[in-house]
């Protein structure tokens, strides 16, 4: 009987994480939000061409979506600039130190 409860719980909650993940929108705009705030308020496409890594440099962004959680990470040329998991409408999100 414990067996039985422990999965339906744990069922509910893999279904509360798959309902409320955020979408690539929304990971989108918190990481402006993050980036802008942490480099002082700048552009944060014109902060990474001209400013960090040269006017040559290529901003990537790849959202992946890992059915409970979501994954966004933001790259300039092979650095990574930040990292955010996405689960329950809430971002957890880093960013390497500088070094």
């Amino acid at each position: 009987m414990k067996t039985l409860l422990i999965l339906i719980l744990a069922g509910a909650l893999a279904l509360g994480g798959y309902l409320t993940r955020p979408d690539e929108t929304a990971h989108e705009g918190n990481a402006e939000k993050q980036l802008s705030s942490t480099r002082g308020g700048f552009d944060i496409g014109e902060l990474i061409a001209d400013k960090v890594f040269g006017a040559n440099a290529k901003d990537s962004r790849k959202f992946e979506d890992l059915y409970v959680a979501t994954k966004y990470t933001v790259r300039a040329d092979d650095t990574v600039l930040m990292e955010c998991w996405g689960v329950f409408a809430q971002f957890l999100c880093s960013q390497p130190e500088a070094k």
